[in-house]
């Protein structure tokens, strides 16, 4: 009987009028019972055929009826009920009740009656009790009928058979959605850390505590294990995964409560763990109110705006409600899809797309002609080591004269605020491309001595998913069925997600008051051999055994870990737990300004053994590494 009911209402679901229906049916016998109930105790009631019978049967019942419509308890799914669902039928039947009180002393009040009431105030409290109970008792049965005919049928077409890791909130909702989705889940039971909740139940399926999880995963039967709680640190998850692939069990996990559709999630937002998810990181959290305060009503440039760091710079900045974005890049079809997602989400932002690279000062000094800038974000540069070490020429022309142009004409507009984003590759350089962005800090500090526009520069390192990041080109290589390529066994780097990098870089330049130079607490380094296993576990494969690692040695410039600090440099803490201030000296502007002249002239003559020596002469900390530049030192 059960496995039919399963069968015959899977994906049926009621319609609202038919639940209505229900509902006033409910009503009309609760309104019988609680005047049956009274008749027995009070004389001078006649149920149900006195003049207080008749009012009270119409009042209760077209009052709760209505109430009840009015509060959308129609609209639920009666089978996944929740405590919500009781709230609302709790209000309905609350005020319906009240409703009739008022009548009550309204009647009594107008026609000074001081025998017997116009409907019974027992009457209407005990129908208060015996409606609530008989509305919240049919939907728990329903419940409780589902839930029991769900395993009865669930055998029957059986495919994946899943543990639940948090008995939350979070943990009760993804097991309503699993019951609830066209594919079949067998739901084997919750874990939960909160030994408290061990041998407890939750819609008849048995919470484990921490003592059995790695008993209860290795007993083969589950194939996988579905995260749903955010009260979880990168370590629980680490040590979760890596139970799970030994035993073979897929690990998912449920995005925040914040991001489901109208409150409720949907089976396509249960998906696989990523490798960001696995890193010890902790959420960072914004100072909302000083960021809002910065940057609401107020002009904001961005450039290298569709870029990975650039345009999520942007995606978070529309969200304080600026004035204006400008969002500068010469990247057309990036440029192209920043533009359309922004006005897809933001009709009303107004929002400027500029095609523009930053080596044109001419074209630049246009926009901030057009635009009047307050706060410009840039984000504009050649990042990839290899490549800048073949091609410094470009590495100079972009990070230090297309930042020198941008900057120039920031103090020429009267920007009052220009945040710098650099690297940690720009600490010690041994590279042409951390070089070039050293001294692009070298210089936006100088400039701050002018004390006309606020020069802020932010350092951080690795960043998850960025273009030319290792994450992507180990996902190509998995997907070609490997080999992954690592430089060197002992590698390390530090690494944040896109997302982390734009919010520390938006709290650290509403910080700076100029002249600053930010470091992020990165966390701890990742040994990149490390994250390749990670990415191949992820994808079901085994290191080493359906996919090689080969270590190819370290390319040009490349050192095996980064800093944040220089030799001369220290950190001071702010009001950020993730944000430091690097104590440096600043380079006088004249000094500064004639190694730019000199090194302007090595491009026009395309000399690129001078322009490194030149580099070398005012970045005396960088030391090129593996590189054809490493006879200059």
């Amino acid at each position: 009987m059960l496995r039919l009911i399963d069968s015959f209402m899977k994906d049926r679901y009621l319609p609202s009028w038919v639940i209505v229906l229900i509902d006033f049916v409910i009503c009309v016998l609760s309104a019988f019972i609680s005047g049956f109930i009274l008749k027995g105790k009070e004389d001078y009631f006649n149920f149900p055929f006195d003049l207080y019978s008749i009012r009270f049967l119409i009042i209760s019942i077209i009052f709760t009826t209505t109430l009840l419509i009015v509060f959308k308890v129609a609209k639920g799914v009666i089978r996944y009920s929740t405590f919500s669902d009781a709230m609302r039928m709790f209000f309905a039947v609350f005020f319906s009740s009240l409703s009739m009180l008022a009548i009550d002393l309204i009647y009594k009040y107008n026609f000074d009656l001081q025998s017997n009431d116009f409907i019974p105030k027992q009457l209407i409290l005990i129908y208060f009790f015996v409606c609530y109970i008989g509305l919240f008792i049919f939907r728990m049965f329903i419940r409780w009928l589902f839930e029991k005919a769900y395993k009865a049928g669930v055998h029957v077409s059986l495919t994946s058979q899943v543990l639940i890791f948090g008995a939350g909130r979070t943990g009760t909702a993804t097991a309503n959605t699993l019951i609830s989705a066209s594919k079949k889940y067998y739901i084997k039971g919750f874990f939960d850390d909160d030994s408290s909740l061990a041998g407890k139940s939750i819609m008849g399926i048995k919470i484990y505590g921490p003592k059995n999880f790695e008993k209860r995963l290795s007993q083969g039967d589950i194939d996988q294990l579905i995260i749903a709680t955010n009260r979880i640190t990168p370590q629980r998850k680490n040590e979760i995964f890596d139970l799970c692939f030994a035993n073979k069990i897929k690990v998912l996990s449920v995005p925040h409560i914040k991001t489901w559709t109208d409150g409720q999630l949907d089976i396509s937002q249960i998906k696989e763990i990523e490798i960001e998810q696995l890193l010890n990181r902790e959420e960072i959290k914004l100072n909302v109110s000083i960021i809002e305060r910065e940057i609401k009503d107020k002009s904001v440039l961005v450039s290298g705006g569709a870029g990975s760091i650039g345009s999520e710079l942007v995606r978070q900045i529309v969200g304080f409600s600026p004035k204006e974005i400008i969002v500068v890049d010469q990247a057309e079809t990036p440029l192209y899809n920043i533009e359309n997602e922004i006005r897809e989400k933001y009709p009303a932002c107004n929002l400027k797309v500029y095609i523009c690279s930053i080596q044109d000062r001419e074209r630049l000094k246009s926009i901030f002609e057009k635009q009047s800038c307050d706060i410009v974000f840039h984000a504009a540069a050649y990042k990839h080591v290899p490549m800048m070490e073949e091609n410094p020429y470009e590495a100079v022309r972009v990070n230090v004269f297309g930042t020198k142009n941008i900057a120039d004409l920031s103090v020429e507009f009267s920007v009052k605020k220009f945040v710098m984003i650099s690297t940690d590759k720009a600490v010690n350089p041994s590279n042409v491309m951390g070089a070039t962005k050293r001294l692009a800090e070298i210089y936006i500090q100088s400039l701050n001595s002018l004390k006309k526009t606020q020069f802020i520069t932010t350092r951080f390192g690795n960043v998850l998913g960025s273009n030319g990041s290792v994450i992507p080109r180990f996902k190509q290589q998995i997907k070609k069925g490997g080999p992954l390529t690592v430089t060197h066994p002992d590698i390390i780097r530090y690494f944040m997600t896109i997302a982390e990098a734009s919010r520390l870089v938006l709290e650290a330049g509403v910080m700076g008051r100029g002249g600053e130079i930010f470091l992020f607490d990165m966390g701890e380094p990742v040994r990149i051999v490390d994250l390749a296993k990670r990415m191949i576990m992820l994808s079901g494969f085994e290191p080493d055994r359906d996919i090689k690692i080969e270590f190819t040695g370290l390319r040009p410039g490349e050192k095996l870990y980064e800093e944040l600090l220089t030799n001369k440099e220290e950190h001071i803490p702010t009001y950020h737990k993730k944000i430091f201030m690097a104590n440096t000296e600043t380079i006088d502007i004249e000094k500064v300004n004639k190694v730019l002249e000199e090194l302007k002239q090595e491009c026009k003559d395309f000399n690129e053994e001078a322009m490194v020596r030149t580099i070398k002469s005012i970045v005396p900390c960088f030391k090129s590494n593996n590189s054809r530049f490493s006879s200059l030192d």
